[in-house]
């Protein structure tokens, strides 16, 4: 048994399901399969329920107390790496989502390489998953969307943003003489022209739990978006052209306005804001320690700045 079958019991364990597992780690469903059964056969019990008609990957009560040990053998890996890879310069694994990435601690990430020397390690993942990876000390700080209760995870309220309307600039769907200041009343809104961003089976895919409420209600109750994409980056070519609309945090829009011709609109009833979650492991590694004091001292003085600015702006 060796890490990466480790990180195949903890996928399907995550996932609930084998094939889905599988797809997050580039293998084949017989391949991750077979090597379930040799983890099993070496271990000499089921890790999960075999019953028939039934696909969901269910835990046996031995598989859920392997679990702790399996999530314990990966973060002592991860730190007999972070010790194999010690050098003079900070390294930090860091598990986001790709929301606050491209317009937001992108140039924060390049001040810590080229100011402060960090090597850094940086992957996007939905929010449950990147919970995952910081209780198994795989990550060393995540960023998430919502607050969920996950063991040895510390998650503390970085920041908060507004979500506003976002529509190509040459849209008709709002009057073009409309002032950016007047709000757009969301059941004015075709549902069959919206950009979402979300999983109709995830609620911790997109913007999260409070966001699906508030769009249930003022967005036609289950009307069909005209596209549905897990991750934002997909959608921002669609609005270049086209009556199409989504709903996204203001900073991302901002950015996304220095490049494609869009128009940034209030909308009321507002959505709930997004509140931007950053997380820790309750008891870090002395390496991990020290690093992130260092990177929580530099993003709060980043954020700091950057508020200041968009005060002065």
């Amino acid at each position: 048994m060796n890490r990466d079958d480790l990180q195949l019991f903890m996928t399907i364990l995550e996932e609930n399901n084998l094939i889905k597992a599988a797809e997050q780690l580039y293998l084949s469903p017989s391949t991750a399969g077979s090597r379930l059964r040799a983890m099993e056969e070496e271990l000499g019990y089921p890790l999960f329920e075999r019953r028939k008609g039934v696909r969901s990957a269910l835990p046996t009560s031995r598989g859920l107390a392997f679990s702790h040990v399996a999530a314990q053998m990966l973060a002592l890996w991860n730190e007999a790496d972070q010790i194999g890879g010690m050098s003079d310069s900070p390294c930090l694994t860091i598990a986001t989502v790709d929301s606050f990435l491209d317009y937001n601690l992108t140039p924060f990430y390049r001040e810590l390489i080229s100011l402060h020397g960090f090597s850094l390690d940086i992957k996007c993942y939905p929010a449950d998953m990147i919970y995952s990876l910081v209780s198994s000390k795989q990550a060393d700080v995540g960023f998430a969307l919502y607050d969920i209760s996950t063991p040895h995870v510390n998650a503390a309220p970085l920041s908060e943003d507004d979500m506003v309307l976002v529509i190509p600039e040459s849209s008709g769907l709002v009057p073009p003489d409309i002032s950016p200041a007047s709000p757009v009343h969301p059941s004015s809104l075709p549902p069959h022209r919206e950009l979402l961003t979300g999983s109709p089976a995830n609620s911790n895919i997109g913007w999260g739990p409070q966001f699906k409420l508030w769009h249930d209600r003022y967005i036609r109750p289950g009307s069909r978006p005209l596209v549905t994409a897990t991750s934002i980056s997909i959608l921002n070519d669609f609005l270049e052209a086209e009556d199409y609309w989504t709903i996204m945090p203001s900073t991302t829009a901002i950015g996304l306005k220095r490049q494609y011709p869009i128009r940034i609109l209030p909308l009321s009833p507002a959505p709930p804001r997004r509140t931007l979650y950053m997380l820790k492991h309750n008891s870090p590694s002395r390496i991990s320690l020290e690093n992130m004091t260092l990177f929580t001292e530099l993003l709060k003085e980043y954020l700091h700045r950057k508020q200041a600015a968009a005060i002065q702006s």
